[in-house]
């Protein structure tokens, strides 16, 4: 009886074996990772995209392949993986690989693992091969000796305005400008301001002899009138005080000079008293050469001013 129950226990530790073998098995063919291509065809150089996805129990660990992994014949470009989604079914790991081939194979084929993580190591899990065919729309096939078309029709260019050139011509113009003024800037502005000088006086002597000689010859009141006027103003932009409503007074008090004073009193009297005077160009000659003497110690200032 002894050896009957001992027979039976055999049997059933048997059985058990066997049927955890099995769950075992189903368990491994159910932990399966689906790989496939996106698209159907690959041109050479060009983008071709592989997803990897597998559906597995919450509580295991999986691992998919990243860029220390051969990916032959395609290289690596990137890689994007997805957040796990869980449901009643399981946990959803997926991840798309943008993939690259410079092979010119008519048939690419390409399997991936998945390394699923248990007590000791890990598992790699392979997908089923999947594979696309090669494009030849960009490869150039060595053995036709290439041929060379003429193209002999031009081709109008537009035109571009050179930036770089304008800033680099008016960068250079500032620096020689600057450097000038730098080394010449005072000597340069004092010629400036001794021309200036120079044009109002020559055109006040101009002005002046000309209404001089008219009341000389035609002995015109009137002109001499207005050549006192037009040595008033004259004075009034070379002293920058003003002469032109200043009394005879008020002159003599800012320019002290005897025939100067003696001069004015004299043109006053012919001006305003409408008398004749065989002196009266006399008188405007000493006004003239007051307004000379001005001009040469205005001059003067200017060459000796250290800074204008």
């Amino acid at each position: 009886m002894a050896r009957v129950f001992q027979v039976i226990f055999s049997v059933i530790i048997c059985f058990l074996t066997c049927f955890s073998g099995i769950a075992r098995d189903a368990r491994k063919e159910r932990v399966k990772p689906k790989g496939i291509f996106l698209n159907d065809s690959v041109e050479v150089g060009k983008p071709v995209y592989f997803s990897l996805s597998l559906r597995h129990s919450a509580d295991s660990e999986i691992f998919f392949p990243d860029s220390t992994f051969d990916f032959s014949p395609f290289e690596l470009v990137s890689q994007r993986t997805f957040v796990s989604s869980t449901d009643n079914r399981g946990t959803l790991d997926s991840a798309v690989y943008h993939l690259i081939s410079f092979d010119v194979s008519k048939v690419q084929k390409l399997r991936l693992p998945v390394f699923v993580f248990q007590k000791k190591d890990c598992t790699a899990v392979f997908t089923a091969p999947d594979s696309v065919f090669l494009i030849k729309s960009n490869n150039i096939d060595l053995r036709k000796k290439p041929i060379l078309k003429e193209e002999t029709q031009l081709v109008a260019l537009s035109r571009e305005f050179n930036f770089s050139m304008l800033i680099g011509s008016v960068a250079l113009i500032i620096g020689v400008v600057g450097s000038i003024y730098w080394v010449f800037g005072r000597d340069i502005y004092k010629q400036w301001q001794l021309l200036k000088l120079q044009r109002r006086h020559l055109e006040y002597v101009r002005s002046f002899n000309r209404l001089m000689r008219s009341a000389r010859e035609k002995n015109n009141i009137k002109d001499a009138e207005k050549a006192i006027i037009i040595w008033k103003n004259y004075l009034e932009r070379l002293e920058k005080k003003p002469f032109a409503t200043y009394t005879t007074r008020e002159i003599i008090d800012n320019m002290p000079d005897d025939a100067l004073a003696d001069a004015l009193k004299n043109m006053d009297s012919i001006v305003y008293g409408q008398g004749r005077s065989a002196n009266m160009e006399t008188y405007l000659e000493v006004l003239k050469t007051g307004a000379t003497r001005l001009y040469r110690a205005k001059r003067k200032f200017v060459l000796d001013s250290p800074v204008v």
